[in-house]
């Protein structure tokens, strides 16, 4: 007999169970969650991570330990065993954090340039020479000026990083100095961050599609686990553009330049050429037509060709009509008069 008030059911109990698709889905989705959370292991997030902190500076030491003169005889001693206990937390105090090998950092640099110059044209091939010499690339160029005025060039560089400072000097050499700017982003925690997600990312999809291929669960959890796995993907990808671009950042400098032309541009005056050079022009002139002239008859006559046969059946239709109509059309000779009885 039960307690008074409850109801015993005799119905046996169904315990509702999730497909093996769903179970592993879900530990896919609790393991990556609690990775970085883990203190059994580090993965490749925590040891990015670690990298990207080593840049920053070092923590202060703690204080030394202050040792109570009650524990020593005499308030001397006390004096001299603390001062023994903080020269001994000062040995003790763990240096500065170097930076840890195979980590470099990411800076990305911009620069912007605005030179004077005695002749722009001069100058604009200089450039263009230089950008060559140092492997970089012109990402963007721009003149404007016209005859009596000012000219002036703009230019967006990408030049590599290594040799960025050598290759603004030169360009300095050029002309007189306007104004100089120069900028730098560290991104080098981002870019290992990023780097580190990655990682994890790769991690899950990896387990996601290890049980996509089992397929032994239901339609239904089969296509949870499909939509799972193309958002995992989508996030790498856009991670992986995202460290495509930090990467070119920094590894190639920005450099806006722009030359400016002290005196007015005037264009040279056009040469005018002697009578016999004219006269040869002339003639190299005439003889260029002629020649077209010869290539475009050519031309036509083998269009042509290919109409010959209808023409030929052509003509010689028209050539039956004519003759026919001619036939028609032709008066007939005059019957010869009969001679009359009495002649």
């Amino acid at each position: 007999m039960g307690a008074p008030g409850s109801r015993r059911s005799d119905r046996p109990v169904h315990l509702s169970t999730r497909g093996p698709i769903m179970r592993g889905l879900t530990a896919c989705l609790l393991s990556t969650a609690l990775l970085p959370a883990a203190g059994c292991g580090e993965g490749p997030y925590e040891e990015q991570m670690k990298s990207a902190r080593a840049f920053a500076p070092a923590a202060t030491p703690p204080p030394a330990e202050v040792v109570s003169a009650d524990a020593y005889d005499g308030r001397s001693m006390g004096m001299m065993g603390a001062t023994a206990a903080a020269a001994a937390a000062r040995e003790e105090a763990p240096a500065p954090a170097a930076e840890p090998a195979g980590v470099s950092r990411k800076v990305i640099y911009n620069a912007t340039l605005d030179l004077a110059v005695e002749g722009l044209d001069a100058a604009a091939a200089r450039v263009g020479d230089l950008v060559a010499s140092s492997g970089g690339y012109i990402a963007e160029e721009t003149m404007t000026g016209s005859p009596g005025s000012t000219r002036s060039q703009f230019w967006k560089l990408r030049i590599p990083v290594d040799g960025f400072d050598g290759f603004v000097k030169s360009v300095m050499a050029l002309g007189e100095l306007v104004q100089f700017n120069r900028t730098s982003q560290d991104v080098t925690a981002e870019f290992y961050d990023v780097e580190a997600r990655i990682k994890n990312k790769q991690v899950q999809e990896q387990t996601l599609q290890k049980i996509l291929e089992e397929r032994s669960g239901q339609l239904e959890e089969v296509l949870k686990v499909e939509v799972e796995l193309s958002r995992v993907r989508g996030e790498i990808e856009q991670m992986q553009g995202r460290i495509r671009v930090l990467r070119n950042l920094s590894s190639l400098a920005t450099l806006t330049l722009t030359l400016r032309e002290r005196e007015r541009f005037q264009p040279p005056t056009p040469v005018v050429a002697d009578f016999p050079t004219q006269v040869a022009r002339t003639w190299q002139t005439s003889v260029t037509r002629l020649v077209d002239v010869g290539k475009a008859l050519v031309l036509f006559a083998v269009a042509q060709a290919v109409w010959l046969p209808f023409w030929a059946i052509g003509l010689l239709i028209a050539w039956l009509v004519v003759r026919r109509l001619a036939a028609l059309v032709r008066p007939r000779p005059a019957a010869p008069a009969s001679p009359s009885p009495g002649a």
